[in-house]
């Protein structure tokens, strides 16, 4: 059977794709972690291996973040097993947007931002599927948008949550103050997680 001229083609199945900095994030606060896992549960999901591997360097750090990046390591299971990214195309790819993403920052280790950045190498090429990012990593969402990937903060996702009425809009604040409350993120009103008035955290 051929497709009808003008017959809208049919919606790509959505694959997320959590980072580095959305994984610590979701460590801060456990039953966050739970939320956001059993909302994504019913999609698929990609963890890439370079995204442990920063993971892995962050929990070696004297760096505040490195319990979270810790619990995070423990927390992987519901990700299925790392994949690659292939080699030389897509590895090649990602060292270029390690060094978009960093903006002429230096890095403070080898691996930083090179999740994210292999992250969009891979999905970026996506054909079939809708990849989305889900990360807190500003700089990273704007070029995975630049790439075609659909960039998602951990507070934008709670917004979604609240819309789908997987969460209440006062859950979610509870959620957002713990973050608050570990220096993770700023401050946000159960209005605002409700509204998607979120500023720079729910764009692009």
């Amino acid at each position: 059977m051929t497709k009808a001229a003008g017959s809208p083609a049919p919606a790509k199945r959505a694959v997320w794709f959590p980072d580095t900095s959305a994984l610590v994030t979701l460590a801060v606060h456990a039953p966050l972690h739970q939320a956001v896992v059993e909302t994504l549960l019913a999609h698929d999901r990609v963890l890439v291996e370079a995204v442990v591997a920063e993971l892995k360097g962050l929990a070696a750090t004297p760096d505040p973040v490195a319990i979270w990046a810790s619990t995070a390591l423990a927390e992987l299971d519901w990700l299925g097993v790392p994949v690659r990214v292939d080699d030389p195309t897509g590895t090649r790819l990602a060292a270029e947007l390690q060094e978009v993403i960093a903006a002429g920052r230096p890095l403070i280790h080898d691996m930083q931002h090179y999740g994210e950045a292999a992250i969009i190498a891979l999905a970026c090429r996506a054909r079939t599927l809708k990849p989305l990012l889900l990360s807190d990593d500003y700089d990273a969402r704007i070029v995975a948008a630049a790439r075609g990937v659909e960039p998602l903060s951990t507070h934008k996702l709670l917004h979604l949550m609240v819309r789908q009425g997987k969460i209440s809009s006062s859950r979610a604040a509870e959620y957002a103050e713990a973050l608050h409350s570990a220096k993770r993120a700023h401050d946000y009103t159960a209005a605002e997680l409700e509204s998607g008035r979120l500023g720079r955290v729910g764009r692009p």
